[in-house]
């Protein structure tokens, strides 16, 4: 009869380990600790550069607010009726319009974007407080002269940001007063149109978990069996 075999500290059987098995050391595989550590710096970097990847994604979800509540609004357009008899302080920004009027083809300001096209912006007859944009493609140019009837979404130059303080400067120029709080109808564009902020919300939304989801894997500490059974 054989003695028993002995049993070695963390409760495992000595001899019992399979071939090619690693061996453990108080719950630490050797081999592993003799990797070299990764660089500090290198990993402060990859860390930081996922953090602000994190925060440029929710910075550019916040900037499509007003797009995405745009696109869940009705497709009926309001009638505001005749430029003329248009009360600014009655208008509500970020709406569907549509606005009747002549445009001004000698107050006409054209702008480009650096990956949009060309647009025209001028005002209607009779009035300045509610501008029109439209695009400025050859196959259009000809069609806005005899159009009457503008149909869009109802914004402030100043919520146009950036793209329109040129457009604003030339107007000051040639003393036509406009500010932050004048209205444009950006012509064409129904809340069905825009369904692109939705596309790109999803995709900001999904690269933040993901960026999220890789530092939180960065710090979860490795699991390690500490026992060994037959």
């Amino acid at each position: 009869m054989t003695g028993a075999r002995p049993e070695s500290a963390n409760g495992a059987i000595a001899g019992d380990v399979p071939a090619g098995s690693p061996r453990l050391v108080d719950g630490v595989d050797p081999d592993l600790m003799v990797l070299p550590a990764p660089a500090r710096s290198k990993r402060l970097a990859t860390m930081t550069v996922m953090a602000l990847a994190v925060a440029a994604a929710i910075a550019l979800l916040a900037s499509l607010r007003s797009d995405l509540a745009y696109f869940t609004q009705s497709d009926t357009a309001v009638a505001l009726g005749e430029a003329t008899e248009v009360d600014p302080a009655a208008l509500t920004s970020n709406a569907y319009v549509s606005v009747s009027g002549s445009p001004m083809a000698s107050r006409t300001v054209e702008y480009s974007r650096l990956f949009g096209g060309t647009y025209a912006v001028f005002p209607l007859a009779g009035q300045r407080r509610v501008f029109v944009q439209v695009a400025a493609d050859d196959p259009v140019r000809a069609r806005q002269a005899s159009r009457r009837e503008f149909s869009g979404r109802l914004v402030t130059m100043a919520e146009l940001g950036g793209r329109y303080a040129s457009v604003r400067q030339h107007y000051e120029s040639i003393g036509v007063p406009v500010t932050g709080e004048t209205f444009v109808v950006l012509a064409d564009e129904p809340p069905g149109s825009y369904g692109w902020a939705v596309g790109l919300a999803v995709l900001c939304l999904l690269f933040a978990l993901i960026n999220l989801l890789l530092l939180l894997r960065w710090f979860r500490p490795i699991r390690i069996e500490r026992e060994i059974t037959a």
